[in-house]
């Protein structure tokens, strides 16, 4: 089974439980995956996050029973797992630009997606691949320190850019385990389920031990840990690095037999030799913690 085909199963699931709490914490507890790899995979599958698709095909239930039955409004908006029917008159508008009560006069004139169609879209999606990103390759890596300034992405994603120049002012004066190698860090244990997704930025470097490291600077220990490697081909002058974690994360990972480590928060990318911004023929890595997904 691979990915798209658990997300499969969730939606059908959902289906069948709308009436009940849910949130993406449960849904991972009963599928038997981390909460941080289900909500990036749902994400990436479905387009949305678990509480905004929750929240439409109620409300897309609501339509159909609006325009099919004779139920009472009320008795519609608690059982599609609404807790109000002022919550529910609200998010109705706001997704179909009308009251409930405007709704059931327009008899089958709204349309609601079902889970086939949606999955359909998913399938149809053209690849973000192109030349500029390898299939992975799989290697297994010992643990190592990060150090570098470290930011936070819910300022602006310039401090991207900042972080970079703030390490490369300092790290001529830094013991490292090699002088060609660069890190840049994506901390995700924050809250991932922010969309768009924040997280902590930190341009690093390997270092030896923790002496003689700027104050200001962060230091993360990175464990023992399995990863999927995919190297990038470009400058970066069209956005090669974006694109590729586009493609892993929306393209490769749904189709894919694995899955993102639970206790594994982040992802890296790792610059030596072969990066030279001057040079269209540049190449740098993105490293994903990964594990093969259980079966069943």
């Amino acid at each position: 089974m691979n990915n798209l085909q658990l997300i499969e199963k969730v939606l059908y699931y959902v289906e069948e439980h709308l009436e009940e709490e849910i949130t993406y914490e449960h849904l991972a507890e009963v599928f038997g995956y981390s909460p941080f790899h289900f909500h990036r995979l749902f994400s990436a599958a479905v387009g949305q996050t678990v509480t905004d698709y929750l929240k439409k095909r109620r409300l897309a239930h609501a339509c159909v029973e609006l325009q099919e039955t004779d139920a009472k409004i009320t008795d519609i908006c608690y059982g599609c797992g609404f807790n109000s029917i002022q919550t529910f008159n609200r998010m109705f508008k706001d997704v179909y630009g009308m009251l409930p009560t405007d709704a059931r006069k327009q008899k089958n004139k709204l349309s609601c997606k079902s889970v086939e169609t949606i999955l359909e879209g998913y399938k149809k999606r053209v690849p973000f691949k192109g030349d500029f990103v390898s299939e992975p390759k799989f290697v297994e890596r010992d643990s190592f320190i990060l150090a570098g300034p470290r930011k936070h992405t819910g300022q602006g994603f310039q401090v991207i850019g900042e972080s970079w120049q703030e390490l490369k002012a300092k790290m001529g004066t830094i013991d490292r385990m090699n002088p060609n190698n660069m890190y840049g860090f994506e901390d995700y244990s924050e809250d991932f389920t922010k969309e768009p997704l924040q997280f902590y930025y930190m341009a690093a470097v390997e270092i030896k031990d923790e002496t003689d490291i700027p104050a200001d600077w962060y230091v993360k220990r990175i464990p023992k840990a399995q990863y999927a490697v995919f190297t990038v081909n470009g400058n970066n002058a069209k956005g090669e690095i974006g694109k590729a974690f586009h493609y892993i994360y929306h393209e490769w990972m749904p189709n894919s037999e694995y899955c993102l480590c639970g206790d594994m928060l982040f992802d890296f990318e790792y610059y030596d030799e072969r990066w030279d911004c001057q040079l269209g023929a540049a190449q740098m890595e993105i490293y994903i913690p990964v594990m093969k997904m259980r079966v069943g």
